[in-house]
């Protein structure tokens, strides 16, 4: 696991960890605007914020990157069980796997846009 400290291209992310199928889960959090990278779940990640850096479940959001792939809007995809209860959370009670609420995705997006550059 791995808290983002510079700002990262998605090539200098291959190069840090040899991603399965350039694959990587994530974890963004809002408040603090921190990214967390490379683990088996996603509440690993999650709790792994939460222990370093004192992040706040509510502000926590799971995505994916698929490194391979060319554009933000096909290597950037927010998929993750966390999601299901931060969506309750803020209202849906019918919560999904991605991010509900439009607003809280394009903070999400813009997070990530601070530490990866696509």
């Amino acid at each position: 696991m791995i808290i983002l400290d510079k700002k990262y291209t998605i090539k200098e992310l291959n190069e840090i960890n040899s991603f399965a199928n350039g694959f990587v889960k994530g974890v963004v959090d809002l408040n603090l605007e921190l990214i967390a990278l490379d683990a088996d779940m996603h509440y690993e990640l999650a709790d792994y914020l939460k222990e370093q850096r004192g992040s706040k479940e509510i502000d926590l959001w799971g995505f994916n990157l698929w490194l391979e792939n060319q554009s933000i809007n096909e290597i950037l995809e927010y998929d993750s069980f966390i999601n299901i209860h931060n969506n309750q959370l803020h209202g849906f009670p019918r919560g999904g796997m991605g991010i509900l609420d439009l607003n809280i995705m394009e903070k999400a997006t813009e997070v990530i846009c601070k530490w990866i550059q696509f």
